[in-house]
């Protein structure tokens, strides 16, 4: 079947399977980048469908941009790769909130002696340790729980207005400014996490050297490694909630930030 033939069984003209495009690529960027759209787990058909069907939905709720049906490449090639870098920023601001329990399980399994345990994690394909995929995991859970997804798909979903297609990229400055400030609050986020653990465990092996510098005969860091694990996963019990709490809080500032840098 000839294309023309085809766009006129769906009643669709060139400009239009145009915008159709352009949508598509700013939700593509988005499940590149973004918490639980990214992850590979699951059929990629199913993502794939659930791509098209939220351009179509979209669709109505768009504008044309303004070099729809002038049959220029170079201008359609531009808006589609500005479209894409709006989508995948949108989605990767926010998930700094989720990398950044990923980076506190990599400091708190460092202290606590788990560093040297890796495992496959089957939503990401890389090998992670296991004290981080736990948390990452539960943290996964916890923007689910209070609906983060939803909000993803409602700001990039508002983003068609507070940013025409074909309008290019946000103000770089701003851009720039705005993510360099969530970076710095992802790290601090990580820290925060990973502050109980590390104290703890400090205390610990400073106390086990004392007790080693005063009695040289007792080999106490043959045990300091199976404490320090133990007293590690009981104060991770102990600060749970308030773990679910501050991942709450950050995740929503998160999400607002990255609205706020974009515009949205």
């Amino acid at each position: 079947m000839e294309p023309s033939a085809l766009l006129d069984l769906f009643g669709l003209s060139t400009g239009e399977i145009e915008r159709l495009i352009l949508i598509f690529s700013r939700l593509s960027g988005l499940f590149l980048s973004a918490p639980f759209f990214s992850r590979t787990a699951g059929p990629s058909r199913i993502k794939a469908l659930l791509l098209v069907a939220l351009t179509v939905v979209i669709y109505p709720l768009v504008s044309p941009w303004p070099g729809e049906g002038k049959g220029s490449a170079l201008a359609m090639g531009y808006a589609a790769i500005s479209e894409v870098i709006i989508g995948a920023v949108f989605g990767m601001l926010v998930h700094w909130a989720l990398v950044a329990v990923q980076v506190a399980g990599g400091l708190m399994g460092f202290q606590m002696g788990l560093s040297m345990a890796m495992v496959m994690d089957p939503t990401s394909g890389v090998q992670e340790g296991v004290l981080t995929n736990i948390l990452y995991l539960t943290a996964m859970m916890i923007f689910l729980g209070f609906n983060g997804h939803h909000m993803l798909l409602e700001g990039i979903a508002r983003s068609f207005t507070t940013l025409p297609l074909g309008g290019g990229l946000p103000h770089s400055e701003d851009l720039l400014r705005g993510s360099v400030e969530l970076l710095v609050r992802m790290f601090q986020l990580a820290l925060l996490v990973a502050a109980p653990v590390i104290g703890v465990t400090k205390l610990l092996y400073l106390g086990m050297g004392l007790i080693n510098r005063a009695s040289p005969q007792i080999q106490v860091f043959f045990v300091a490694m199976p404490i320090a694990q133990i007293v590690g996963f009981v104060i991770m019990g102990l600060t749970m909630a308030l773990f679910g709490q501050v991942m709450v809080q950050e995740m929503e500032h998160f999400m607002t930030a990255a609205l706020r840098v974009l515009r949205l």
